[in-house]
């Protein structure tokens, strides 16, 4: 067997900050990236020959088995906005535009050409001979029909609000309008919400959450629940250099992290996509596992619901922001890796900041209870964890506000569960992480309101930061709309929305003998498409 071990690591804050600033694009200028150069956060990392991968016209051949630690609410693409579930969408689906798995910047998948006609008019053409799984050929006429489909469900209806009306123009032509500028439209665009569907299964009803079709490398196969999903390579397949390199893979959900440990040591599985961060040392010890860490923007924090009583009050936001200790957290429950943070906003992103930040101070946070009248013992309230690292956390954190005598019990469900509580504001407070490649995602999730049509994930009501937020959006200039959001980000920052606890690195563990060339710092951008099996 080939054995190697491969260790990228950040080099320091710094540069994942500087990174992702530079990655910052103009908003109506996606980007097609042949060749991308290895970003600054990965320059340093050992130079490691990567086998050729085997021609397209050879086929797919072998099996992967990824074991995950969440199963996925929907394999719908649109129906969901859950991270658990867009690799496997990933695979099946396609969408007009995809991030980049090393720049995160709009890249044109089923897009041949494109122009723009305004600041707000676009129009595209796709690539011909596009085949969905079911033998159809896609047209435009499938891209109006998904673009109007998507929109009779709330799931993942932040991901399509940039685009205002669509226009078919011939058989592979068609215009969408923003109505106004808006910074976000280009990256909504490689949303799996966004994925194109045929207009014939669209119209007559089928149900997609029982046989999927998409125009994807893979096709998916089954799913047994609580078990494995399963895909295979899609033999019609319109692109041979973006056509399947094995012929299955296999999903398993594995939550516990021993398990997944063991399981791979045993040869019963190939890839890791949820890491053990506890059991890294064993995976760089061993011969048989590449492994490999990249800097992400993904930053992990404590969801508070300002619709209950406990987190209506500003100052009590800012005490439980003051009685924690991010570093603490980072070092018990992610084994130090990451990047602790107080701001509000991901700081991996241009404009971002923690100006206004309560500092950790637990005696501040006594003082400050004291000050307002606050009876500490008043504000019980119950966190949600849906797996080990979080549960960890919040057991940290449990003891942290115990110093300053706020009660706190933990909570665990599965992660369909908790998401499906958050969006209908039925929680007090929960561990979570924000999965995005861009930092207007990040921001519609978690801190904008408008009349009660778009609720946050915290269920806060801030004019000030709303608005600072949709001129942003509306805002082309990289540099002013990044001017913006750093604005917003302050009155967030001093607002104390959330609880800010680290930005992450993303781990892949996988098989010696397995090559993933397209790997990225973003989680769920996974591109199994690529992957191949060397001899």
């Amino acid at each position: 067997m080939k054995k190697k071990n491969i260790l990228r690591v950040a080099l320091v804050s710094a540069l994942v900050v500087g990174f992702f600033a530079a990655c910052a694009p103009e908003a109506q200028t996606p980007q097609v990236v042949e060749q991308p150069s290895q970003p600054a956060a990965q320059a340093e990392a050992p130079v490691v020959p990567t086998p050729e991968a085997p021609p397209a016209e050879q086929g797919p051949s072998g099996t992967i088995v990824v074991a995950a630690t969440t199963e996925p609410p929907s394999i719908v693409p649109s129906r969901h906005n859950h991270g658990a579930a867009i690799p496997g969408n990933l695979m099946t689906h396609e969408s007009l535009f995809e991030l980049h798995y090393e720049t995160l910047l709009p890249s044109p998948v089923l897009v041949r050409e494109w122009s723009a006609i305004t600041d707000y008019l676009f129009e595209f053409t796709l690539h011909e001979g596009i085949i969905f799984h079911n033998g159809e050929a896609m047209t435009a006429e499938d891209v109006e029909a998904s673009w109007h489909w998507v929109r009779e469900d709330p799931s993942s209806r932040a991901n399509h609000l940039s685009a205002q009306s669509i226009e078919v123009i011939d058989r592979y032509t068609f215009r969408i309008s923003t109505g106004e500028p808006n910074a976000s439209f280009f990256y909504d665009l490689t949303v799996q919400g966004n994925a194109i569907l045929p207009k014939s299964l669209i119209e007559s009803g089928h149900d997609f959450a029982v046989q999927p079709v998409g125009s994807g490398p893979f096709t998916f196969v089954e799913w047994r629940s609580g078990d494995f999903l399963s895909y295979t390579a899609f033999e019609d397949y319109w692109n041979p250099d973006r056509a399947a390199r094995v012929q299955d893979v296999i999903w398993r959900i594995v939550p516990e992290g021993a398990s997944r440990t063991i399981g791979f040591e045993m040869g019963e599985i190939d890839f890791i996509y949820d890491v053990p961060a506890a059991d890294l040392h064993r995976f760089q010890a061993d011969p048989n596992a590449t492994v490999v860490m990249i800097p992400s923007p993904v930053l992990n924090f404590v969801n508070l619901n300002h619709q209950v009583p406990q987190f209506e009050n500003v100052y009590v936001r800012r005490a439980i922001n003051m009685a924690i200790n991010q570093e603490e957290v980072v070092e018990g429950a992610f084994d130090g890796l990451g990047f602790p943070q107080r701001g509000q906003f991901p700081l991996a992103f241009a404009g971002t900041t923690d100006a206004g930040s309560p500092p950790f101070d637990p005696q501040g946070a006594k003082d400050l209870l004291a000050e307002h009248g606050i009876d500490p013992a008043t504000l019980a309230f119950e966190m949600i964890a849906t797996n080990e690292e979080g549960r960890r956390a919040s057991e940290i954190m449990q003891a942290q506000l115990a110093d300053i005598g706020i009660p706190m019990s933990i909570v665990m469900m599965d992660a369909p569960t908790r998401t499906q509580l958050v969006t209908q504001g039925d929680y007090e407070a929960t561990f979570s992480p924000w999965t995005t490649g861009f930092i207007i995602s990040a921001l519609r999730a978690n801190f904008l309101h408008i009349d009660g049509e778009h609720q946050n994930r915290n269920h806060m009501q801030n004019q000030e930061i709303s608005e600072l937020i949709i001129s942003g959006l509306a805002t082309v200039d990289s540099d002013a709309r990044a001017a913006i959001f750093g604005e917003a980000n302050r009155v967030a920052n001093e607002y104390a929305v959330m609880v800010p606890i680290h930005r992450t690195t993303t781990i892949r563990v996988f098989n010696s003998d397995l090559v993933m060339p397209q790997l990225s710092g973003l989680p769920t951008t996974l591109n199994m498409h690529s992957a191949f099996w060397v001899e």
